[in-house]
C-alpha cells in the first residue's frame, strides 16, 4: 500500500457521522445530476463502479434502478455501513490510485468531492490510470470535484452540532498557498451512560482543471470535458458552490 494509505483508517471515525448527520443535501440531488451527465447514456442493466463509494448511498440507489453496481473505498468502517445499506452490492475495500477489478466496467463514477481527497496531481492522475484500466472500451468516468470557491465560502468556517446523543464541532480552514483544506472534528457520543470523544480531520486537496484533464488525456481518455454543478447541471444550494463534474470516455 502506498505510504499516504494511513489517511483512510482515520476516515472510520467520521463514517458514523457522515452516513447518520452529513450528506444528505447532495444526495438529495445527486441521482439526477449523475442522469443528466452520464446515466441516460447507458444502457439498461449496465455495470457502474462506484468509486469512493463511501457509506454506499448512491450505491444503494443505483442498484434500485437497475444497475449492475459495485463499490470500493478505503474505509472499512464507511462498508459496513454500504454493506447495511445494500447487502447484493458487492463492496471492497481499496485504494483509488490501485484498486483493481475483476471484471471491466461500463462506467466509473466517484461523487461528493471524493476524489479532493487525493492529496496531489500525481496521486490523481494515478487514479486517472486505473480508472482507463478498469473501463470496456468507450466506457465513461463521471467524478466531481471542489473549486477553490468551495474551501474559501464553505470549508473555512466553524460549525457545531448538538443533540441529546450528540455534539460535534468542525473547524475548517484553507491554506491557498499550499492548495489544501482541512477540518478538524471533535465528536462526543453518548452509549447509555457514558459520553466518549473521537477526533479526527479530512484533507482535501485543490486540484486545477487543467491538470484533471491533463491527467484524463494522459491516461488515455480520448474525450473529457468539464461542468459547472450550477450553471451546467442545475445543481442547487451550498453544495453546488465551487463544485465541477467532468466526464470523460475511453475511445470505441
Amino acid at each position: 500500500m502506498p505510504a499516504s494509505a494511513h489517511r483512510f483508517t482515520d476516515y472510520d471515525p467520521f463514517a458514523w457521522l457522515y452516513a447518520t448527520r452529513w450528506g444528505s443535501e447532495y444526495h438529495e440531488q445527486a441521482y439526477t445530476v449523475l442522469q443528466q451527465l452520464i446515466l441516460h447514456q447507458l444502457t439498461p442493466g449496465a455495470s457502474i463502479l462506484d468509486l469512493c463509494c463511501g457509506d454506499g448511498r448512491l450505491a444503494q440507489v443505483l442498484d434500485f434502478k437497475g444497475f449492475d453496481v459495485m463499490g470500493v473505498d478505503g474505509s472499512e468502517r464507511m462498508l459496513e455501513f454500504a454493506r447495511e445499506r445494500s447487502p447484493r452490492v458487492p463492496f471492497t475495500a481499496g485504494d483509488a490510485r490501485t484498486f483493481a477489478v475483476e471484471r471491466k466496467v461500463d462506467a466509473v463514477i466517484s461523487t461528493f468531492d471524493a476524489l479532493n481527497h487525493v492529496m496531489s496531481p500525481d496521486d490523481f492522475a494515478a487514479v486517472c490510470r486505473q480508472v482507463f484500466e478498469a473501463l470496456r472500451p468507450a466506457g465513461y468516468f463521471a467524478f466531481d470535484l471542489n473549486r477553490e470557491e468551495a474551501y474559501t465560502q464553505l470549508w473555512a468556517q466553524t460549525s457545531a452540532q448538538v443533540e441529546p446523543e450528540m455534539v460535534s464541532l468542525a473547524v475548517g480552514s484553507w491554506d491557498a498557498d499550499n492548495r489544501t483544506a482541512h477540518c478538524d472534528i471533535t465528536l462526543f457520543r453518548l452509549y447509555v451512560d457514558r459520553w466518549t470523544r473521537s477526533d479526527f480531520r479530512l484533507s482535501e486537496y485543490c486540484h486545477r482543471e487543467e491538470d484533471v484533464l491533463s491527467s484524463l488525456y494522459a491516461a488515455g481518455f480520448a474525450e473529457a470535458k468539464a461542468f459547472d454543478a450550477s450553471t451546467d447541471l442545475g445543481m442547487w444550494g451550498n453544495i453546488a458552490k465551487g463544485r465541477s463534474y467532468y466526464l470523460a470516455r475511453r475511445a470505441v
